[in-house]
């Protein structure tokens, strides 16, 4: 299905989509326009096309004019004043909104319940095409609205269908686990200094095998479960670590770490 883009909101993750889809030639530059109210945007944003011309909207209400799928690409706090400038849009423009914490219901509320509309949380890793993309729709989604959905997200890594339920829990997991992935990852660097190695090449280590493991994962099929196996050899270095792990409360705090993240994600829906 053709599309023409709008974005509303050309910062870093509106601008990592835009480059995907020039890169994967998803669009056309000609079929994209962006908007932004820090003016100091517009030069980035038009630079993403090495071929072709972007095209750049002074304001909200000019973006939807020559589109019908309209990206909003804002901060929480930017909605109350956005959200109404976009009602003039065409009844069939498809609104997909990655402002953290503006449900559904608000949306529908402020668009029109007869618009089809998205609710997208990504992660920051899509910045790099290793993203988690979890969506939830409301009632006017179609096939074909799902289908452009994927062709936009897809360029920067996985896309998710989940409940508008689900998502806090994706906020935790996916939103906030960048973070908690580097956490992890620090601390396994400083233990590796900590024994002896240069801290630059404990870092790189450290980060490579995160990355290689989870590479190994996903492309083997193996289980979590099964890899531990793998690699554990009875009476060897692996065995006495994971004796240290399973003997901690690492999955309490991991499980207590989610919790947590996923009940503010809860509060701040409702603020």
């Amino acid at each position: 299905m053709q599309f023409k883009l709008s974005v509303i909101g050309t910062g870093k993750m509106g601008n990592a989509i835009i480059k995907g889809l020039l890169d994967k030639n998803i669009l056309s530059a000609e079929h994209i326009t962006g908007t932004d109210a820090n003016g100091e945007a517009k030069q980035h944003f038009l630079s993403l096309a090495a071929n072709g011309q972007l095209n750049w909207a002074a304001t909200p209400a000019d973006t939807i004019k020559n589109s019908n799928v309209v990206l909003i690409s804002v901060k929480p706090q930017n909605m109350t004043e956005l959200l109404p400038q976009l009602k003039d849009a065409n009844d069939q423009t498809l609104f997909i909104s990655i402002a953290a914490g503006i449900t559904l219901a608000r949306l529908e509320a402020e668009l029109g319940k007869h618009r089809p509309i998205f609710r997208v949380m990504p992660n920051t890793p899509l910045m790099v095409g290793e993203g988690v993309t979890a969506c939830a729709a409301n009632s006017q989604v179609t096939a074909a609205h799902h289908e452009i959905l994927e062709k936009i997200f897809g360029v920067t890594g996985k896309v998710f269908i989940v409940s508008e339920s689900q998502l806090d829990a994706v906020t935790a997991l996916s939103g906030s686990g960048p973070a908690f992935m580097a956490c992890i990852v620090a601390a396994l660097a400083q233990a590796a200094y900590d024994e002896g190695l240069p801290q630059q090449e404990a870092l790189e280590m450290s980060l490579q095998t995160m990355r290689g493991s989870a590479a190994l994962l996903q492309q083997s099929g193996m289980t979590p479960e099964q890899l531990i196996v793998q690699v554990a050899s009875k009476g060897g270095t692996t065995e006495a670590g994971l004796k240290v792990l399973q003997n901690s409360d690492l999955s309490q705090v991991l499980a207590q770490t989610i919790k947590a993240a996923a009940q503010r994600s809860r509060e701040l829906a409702k603020a």
